[in-house]
């Protein structure tokens, strides 16, 4: 039994000492973003989750931390949350930008890089999280009454993308082309006070237009005011322009979300 037990304990001793580390950058840069030009923090605080940058081996990428942890993770901004014993305001307004080059000569894959990142967050910033799912004020995104008025892609060999169909500073006018509904409430998330599921069942491509007023959530007459924007209009503008549009409905409701809390998390030391 005792020779047993022995075997067991060198074999768990041995696994462990050739455990394959965690994917890691080569070399990584974190600074303080310190821009603070008209509107900057108002501007970056609706910012999209943080994408990465990938030219050869080198990676870029930036945002507060909570935008940070949702590209790092491959989840949207809104399931990032802070845990109660760590409420520091500085997760959510200081804006880092991250410059990292990957290990080796190949370039990354987005998978990789996510992994690295994660890594870089545990490192860096001490990261600790856990996983939780919350019921939480969302909208949901339905089929309208009359059926939707979006149109299968024609493009469905090519990657989604959008066209400029001259737009303003306050009125947006975009044209997606090989869209999926999920990679559309992405891109217009920033348009909105709570997250926005996707419930209309539709799967495939899509080519459509959208002309809608831009508006920051909760945005005050001064924030436009510093935007050199008009004054906001009442509720979300997007949601009537979606319904009329494209045959979609936004609606309030309540719904279980899988988040990641953060339970501890620390200041980067200067670099």
């Amino acid at each position: 039994m005792l020779r047993a037990v022995a075997i067991l304990w060198t074999c768990a001793v041995a696994a462990a000492q050739t455990a394959a580390p965690a994917p890691a950058f080569e070399v990584a840069s974190v600074k303080l973003n310190v821009y603070r030009g008209p509107g900057a923090r108002i501007v970056r605080g609706i910012a999209p989750p943080s994408q990465f940058q990938i030219s050869g081996t080198r990676v870029s990428t930036g945002g507060d931390l909570l935008r940070l942890v949702a590209g790092a993770y491959r989840v949207e901004r809104f399931q990032v949350i802070l845990g109660p014993d760590f409420a520091d305001k500085w997760a959510g307004s200081e804006i880092y930008d991250v410059e990292a080059r990957a290990p080796g000569d190949a370039i990354p894959l987005v998978a990789d890089v996510r992994q690295m990142m994660q890594t870089l967050l545990a490192d860096r910033f001490h990261l600790k999280i856990s996983h939780e799912t919350r019921v939480m004020p969302v909208y949901n995104l339905e089929v309208a009454p009359g059926g939707p008025k979006l149109q299968p892609t024609v493009f469905s060999d090519n990657a989604p993308m959008t066209r400029n169909e001259s737009s303003t500073e306050t009125q947006t006018r975009t044209r997606f082309l090989n869209f999926s509904i999920s990679e559309f409430l992405r891109r217009v998330s920033g348009q909105f006070d709570r997250p926005l599921l996707d419930k209309t069942g539709l799967t495939g491509g899509f080519d459509f237009s959208l002309d809608y007023r831009w508006q920051a959530p909760g945005m005050t007459a001064a924030a436009a005011a510093a935007l050199g924007v008009p004054d906001p209009e009442p509720g979300i503008p997007i949601v009537a322009s979606i319904r009329e549009q494209l045959g979609l409905r936004v609606v309030p409701a309540k719904e279980p979300v899988e988040t990641l809390v953060i339970v501890h998390a620390e200041r980067p030391a200067e670099n």
